[in-house]
């Protein structure tokens, strides 16, 4: 059956409700980043260090790694002019291929406005350079340019913390780019081959059954391979070349069903939760300390407050400004004050009329009788 790709069916549906999701998330993080200073800091500290570390990975490519142009590797190059003709990608990307000590795999990305594409040689060697194979390859990587996922990435990271929505998202992704590397290749079975390849290297990959493979996705369910699913931003290979395949029957594009254990674990395990963990406890050991002062703070305001109302209320009580007012605070409330006037001047004494004794002093007339003889003292 023929393959029913065109680019107006290339991209999967799910990758465009996965990204309205997550950009709603992070449309409200970022913002809430922006309104704080802090928050506005971190942020284009991140940006910048992001931007730096991507320029040092390009520079080692235009210095290490060797570019394909007509004059080198030419028909390598046909092959990939051939994959962005097929995919509408008029402005050619840089490409590259890197030595990659046998490890399979190949990537796209962008930098001060260029894209580039990567391929390991160890896959290059793999797959040749004028196959179906390599083309799928080459229209994979080209599909993340085509769709923009270098730069939905970086407006998308606030959203990386919810973990399970954003690797579901990114296997779209993935699965999305495989339709645009089948489109590239122009058939079905070149692309399943490059997979092969992937999955059990250069030399078993033409001795395994492809639609054997396939049917091991639905085969070998569980807890674990469910829990291993959700854990990747990949789908498994065996997945893979399942939705290739359901390029030319759809049957093949229905999901087989997970175990529901599974999304708890993958849900509670990952590094998203524990940076969210890590995060939150930051911020209650920098926030709780200024709690507590902002609240002591308001309760020394609160108390000072009161203690004018109460100095206010007692004002009409006192009794002019040369009064003095004693403070009983050992007896009064706080705030209370009891004013007490000044004595009167003391009268001058007059002097005695003539004829008039003067009468003894306490202290005499507390040593005598009433006969006015002293009194005997005390006995012993």
């Amino acid at each position: 059956m023929a393959s029913s790709l065109s680019l107006q069916t290339v991209v999967l549906p799910k990758e465009k409700t996965y990204f309205g999701i997550l950009l709603a998330l992070s449309v409200i993080l970022w913002g809430a980043l922006a309104a704080s200073l802090a928050g506005a800091v971190v942020a284009l500290l991140l940006g910048v260090f992001l931007w730096f570390v991507n320029g040092l990975l390009v520079s080692h490519l235009k210095s290490g790694a060797v570019r394909v142009t007509e004059r080198q590797l030419p028909e390598l190059y046909a092959s990939f002019r051939a994959a962005c003709a097929a995919l509408g990608q008029r402005e050619e990307p840089e490409f590259y291929v890197l030595q990659g000590n046998g490890i399979l795999n190949a990537f796209a990305t962008r930098h001060a406005g260029r894209d580039f594409v990567v391929v390991y040689s160890g896959l290059l060697e793999a797959l040749g350079h004028d196959t179906p194979e390599i083309r799928f390859l080459i229209g994979h990587e080209i599909g993340h340019i085509r769709r923009s996922h270098l730069s939905k990435r970086i407006l998308l990271l606030p959203g990386q913390l919810v973990a399970l929505l954003y690797r579901a998202y990114h296997r779209a992704c993935e699965a999305t780019c495989d339709r645009f590397g089948a489109l590239a290749a122009g058939e079905t079975a070149g692309s399943v081959r490059a997979m092969l390849v992937m999955a059990a290297g250069r030399e078993t990959a033409p001795r395994i059954d492809s639609v054997v493979f396939a049917e091991q996705y639905r085969a070998r369910r569980g807890f674990f391979v469910s829990w291993h699913e959700l854990a990747l931003g990949y789908p498994t290979l065996s997945r893979r070349v399942s939705l290739l395949f359901g390029t030319e029957s759809p049957t093949h594009l229905s999901a087989a069903p997970r175990n529901p254990a599974a999304y708890l674990f993958a849900l509670l395990f990952n590094f998203q939760t524990v940076l969210i963990l890590y995060i939150g406890l930051v911020a209650a050991g920098v926030l709780m300390p200024a709690w507590h002062h902002g609240l002591n703070r308001g309760r020394q305001a609160a108390a000072m407050m009161e203690a004018r109302r109460r100095d206010a209320a007692a004002q009409p009580f006192s009794l002019g400004p040369a009064e003095r007012p004693i403070r009983l605070a050992p007896f009064a409330r706080p705030g209370f004050s009891l004013t007490i006037p000044p004595a009167s001047p003391a009268k001058p004494a007059s002097a005695p009329l003539p004829g008039e004794g003067t009468s003894p002093p306490p202290a005499a007339q507390a040593g005598r009788g009433d006969s006015g003889a002293p009194n005997p003292p005390p006995a012993p």
